[in-house]
């Protein structure tokens, strides 16, 4: 199976003063869908429930700094700079989960199960590093093919501890069991940050060294393996929770699934489905991290909690409306961007003929239809008691927030094309080719 067209031309590894970036985010695939995307993700990221008077400037530093390395890992073209960008960002979110108030133990045990655990999966992947190198003799940020009399083994190592670093930075099966725990501790703006941001930064990694070469046979077996235990056991894991932010932490590992097929799908139609479904998760996962940063009140009730939602929409009727757009999205349910998000994803599979997968997609997607609308169902049951009805309750830059990726779900379904076009011009069809004249021929001609 060849991987090459996967992603745009090699990356300029030379000597200037790019050295190891990618340079053209426009005509890179593997770039355009995440640099539209993390470009809107800070300020979403970093609004939530924080009180600005506790904020030190090193909040906004490490937020910064955090997007700083995802932006590395997205440019780079060589092993170094994509392992600097990993670590910055590595090192940017222990701080962050750390930083809630109130619960202190909890961010904390958060922060140090991160920080153990992400130091352990850089280590292996450095290590892969380390073997691809010793096969190929350079850095350059693609499969390893061993040469010069280099054993075979040898690259077949450094890809799969490469891939097993990478799966821990994605959360995909089966090194996915620390991400419901981190993101339970830390701030809902920060868990929002690493559901969206760190994972957009990975994946476009994962793709992009994919691109640079043929992916050796036994990574059939090993991918397939991936994609359906992401998929089936991020879905089971969410049936069970009652924690909102674990449900999104678990919803997030399936949604990874099935961004893995498309991944695992090049042609054509892999780069606008890349894009569609990297904009319809982070809209979605934006829209419902700020409603649940908005939920919080006066008597201690954050919203983290699934049965805190519950007769939402008697008292607070436009919150329980975004959320439930948001919800509706993720669950693949017009009229949200998700749904054709989810759409582009079997035609893509279907090209390639993936019926296994789209199988196990279609039954992910039933299992995401009753935790979704379950909320949904909480949030319309009457409340025992009389609601009183009020206004959002949250900042006005959060209810502009709200509104915006509101107006995104809902417009991105309805009419994907003026979102999707607008924001990764490189997918839009180029003009048809023009007709070559026939000449006839004559006895004069002959």
């Amino acid at each position: 199976m060849s991987w090459r067209d996967m992603s745009g031309p090699r990356a300029d590894t030379g000597t200037g003063p790019h050295i190891g970036m990618r340079t053209d985010p426009r005509t890179d695939p593997s770039i355009g869908a995440p640099n539209a995307t993390l470009n809107a993700t800070p300020a979403g990221a970093s609004s939530g429930t924080l009180d600005s008077t506790s904020i030190g400037d090193e909040y906004s530093l490490l937020v910064l700094l955090g997007t700083l390395g995802a932006f590395a890992m997205v440019y780079a073209a060589n092993f170094m700079p994509f392992f600097l960008g990993l670590e910055i960002l590595g090192i940017s979110l222990p701080g962050l989960i750390a930083y809630r108030q109130g619960h202190a133990m909890q961010a904390c045990e958060a922060a140090m199960k991160y920080l153990i655990l992400s130091g352990v999966s850089s280590a292996i992947l450095l290590f892969g590093i380390g073997l691809a190198y010793a096969a190929t003799g350079s850095l350059r940020f693609g499969l390893p093919v061993a040469g010069n009399g280099i054993p075979p083994l040898v690259a077949m190592a450094a890809t799969v501890m490469i891939l097993a670093g990478m799966f821990f930075k994605l959360s995909a099966v089966p090194f996915h069991m620390w991400l419901p725990d981190v993101m339970q501790g830390a701030p809902v703006p920060v868990a929002a940050f690493m559901a969206v941001v760190s994972k957009i930064a990975i994946f476009s990694s994962l793709v992009r060294y994919f691109s640079m070469g043929h992916a050796p046979p036994f990574l059939d077996t090993l991918l397939y393996g991936v994609i359906v235990l992401t998929i089936l056991v991020g879905n089971l894991l969410a049936l069970r929770q009652t924690s909102l932010t674990r449900l999104m932490a678990c919803s997030s590992i399936a949604h990874m699934g099935y961004l893995l097929i498309a991944f695992y799908s090049p042609g054509p139609l892999q780069p606008g489905t890349l894009g569609a479904y990297l904009a319809a998760y982070t809209a979605s996962t934006l829209g419902v991290f700020a409603a649940i940063n908005a939920f919080a009140t006066p008597d201690g009730t954050d919203g983290t909690t699934i049965l805190d939602w519950k007769g939402l929409f008697f008292s607070r009727p436009f919150l329980a409306t975004a959320m439930a757009l948001m919800l509706l999205s993720l669950a693949g349910i017009p009229p949200g961007i998700g749904f054709f998000a989810k759409f582009e994803i079997m035609a893509t599979g279907m090209d390639h003929h993936r019926g296994l997968l789209l199988l196990v997609l279609v039954a992910g997607s039933i299992m995401g239809l009753y935790y979704y609308l379950n909320i949904i169902r909480l949030m319309m049951v009457p409340p025992s008691l009389p609601a009183i009805r009020r206004g959002p309750g949250a900042s006005p830059e959060l209810t502009a927030l709200i509104i915006v990726l509101s107006m995104i779900v809902v417009v991105g379904g309805l009419f994907p094309a003026f979102i999707i076009h607008p924001l990764f011009p490189a997918y839009q069809p180029g003009p048809p080719p023009a007709a070559v004249p026939t000449q006839r021929l004559t006895p004069e001609s002959m």
